[in-house]
């Protein structure tokens, strides 16, 4: 442990070291009471990547740069729309480090804030933040998980919660009120296994609840949370998954799994059996949701959305985009600028109308609950008790062990509890090799 606690310290001092340079350079934000743009004659280009995902979803981020610089005649906006995939974009941030042509204002997915926090990319908003009078307005959870060794280096603007979504006519049928879903892990077991329904040798045909066994750590890492877990010690930096609480969530899975789901890989969406009508409960996001409506347009008022459960703790998984300054460069204070009229409430009800994305500010709550009660009532406490990814730099290495660990439970391999041992054992060995 010696050696893995020396090896966290890199991350550390790249990060302070990188802020020092961001510093020297006008990283900090002494420009706080700068308009930007405004008061100078030259122009200013900053270079905005954002991932690509949809035609939609391009055109937006595109037009919203489009009517910044319309506001903002001093700043241009050069966008780049990026692959979706984080490992692509990786190799995109890679080369843009050594080449000195990284963004500077950047949409990074909630696993780049451990990943690239570490290497010290990212400039520190927090003296930005604290300036900012709407500040107050942003729910607690988009200014927390931008979080990285003490620094906020992220907003939080891009929830991605996964809703759990129920078969309102499947609960009809198995004699269950289909306007009381379950909100705790007793009642969410007995209701899977009374929506479960087997052939004649026993064999699952229409699953009660889906438990993918494979790529399920979206699934897994909320009930390890509601049972207590960190998962990982993201102030020390070290995993701690191998606990009781983990234990014991493993283990509910696992019995569930074995009575009342079908086995897929959650990595292939199109194998979910809930989307195909073999499930009457899944963890689904809301563009997921979306299409699914849209595809089968008669399944709208068939569909229900429990609240986020709670067993110790009520916690749901909620993936996260982020905005970001680069750490180089070299205007920070426009970037802000950016940020800020990106989280315009103006701005914000624009990416829930076009994009479907969940608000992250407290005072269009109701607004956005008033325009779809049924789905929007329950995202917002989907948002405001979500948590995605642990905040880490050996993510990546993290998944591959844990991962291994679900599925060693599920098909009766090992024991929850020899599992997780093994995987944080093997995570911890891995990383003592780092330099």
């Amino acid at each position: 442990m010696k050696r893995l606690r020396k090896w966290l310290l890199v991350p550390l001092i790249t990060v302070i070291v990188g802020g020092m340079l961001s510093a020297c350079s006008g990283g900090a934000p002494q420009a706080a009471n700068k308009a930007a743009g405004a008061s100078s004659n030259d122009q200013v280009t900053l270079n905005f990547w954002f991932p690509g995902e949809s035609e939609v979803n391009e055109a937006y981020f595109i037009n919203a740069a489009k009517e910044f610089e319309s506001t903002h005649p001093g700043i241009k906006i050069q966008t780049t729309v990026l692959p979706a995939g984080s490992n692509d974009i990786e190799t995109k941030l890679n080369a843009a480090k050594l080449s000195g042509t990284y963004p500077d204002v950047f949409s990074a997915y909630l696993v780049f804030i451990g990943t690239r926090g570490a290497l010290g990319d990212f400039a520190p908003l927090d003296e930005f933040i604290g300036t900012w009078e709407d500040k107050d307005d942003i729910i607690e959870s988009a200014l927390a998980l931008g979080k990285y060794q003490g620094q906020t280096i992220g907003l939080g603007y891009f929830p991605a919660p996964e809703v759990l979504t129920y078969r309102k006519d499947y609960f009809e049928e198995a004699g269950l009120d289909p306007d009381k879903p379950p909100t705790n892990w007793e009642e969410l077991a007995a209701y899977a296994e009374k929506l479960t329904i087997r052939d004649a040798d026993g064999k699952v045909i229409r699953a009660g609840l889906d438990i993918p066994l494979n790529n399920a750590s979206t699934l897994f890492e909320q009930f390890m949370r509601q049972n207590g877990s960190q998962i990982i010690d993201e102030e020390k930096g070290i995993p701690v998954f191998a606990d009781q609480a983990s234990v014991e969530a493993f283990q509910y899975l696992a019995d569930l799994h074995n009575k009342v789901s079908i086995p897929y890989d959650n990595q292939n969406k199109d194998t979910v059996p809930f989307l195909s009508g073999k499930s009457a409960m899944s963890f689904l996001t809301t563009s997921v949701i979306s299409n699914l409506i849209k595809n089968q347009p008669d399944l709208k008022d068939k569909l229900g959305y429990a609240p986020v459960l709670k067993n110790k703790e009520k916690v749901a998984f909620t993936g996260y985009r982020l905005f970001t300054i680069g750490s180089t460069s070299k205007h920070p204070s426009e970037a802000w600028e950016f940020i800020k009229f990106m989280m315009s409430k103006e701005q914000m009800w624009k990416r829930y109308e076009e994009l479907q994305i969940p608000v992250v500010r407290k005072s269009l709550e109701q607004r956005f609950i008033d325009a779809d009660p049924e789905i929007n009532a329950i995202l917002v406490d989907y948002v405001k008790y979500g948590k995605g990814k642990p905040v880490t730099p050996f993510t990546s290495t993290y998944n591959k062990y844990i991962h291994l660990a679900f599925e060693e439970v599920l098909t009766g391999t090992k024991s929850p509890e020899q599992a997780l041992n093994d995987a944080q054992e093997a995570l911890i060995k891995e990383l003592e090799t780092i330099k």
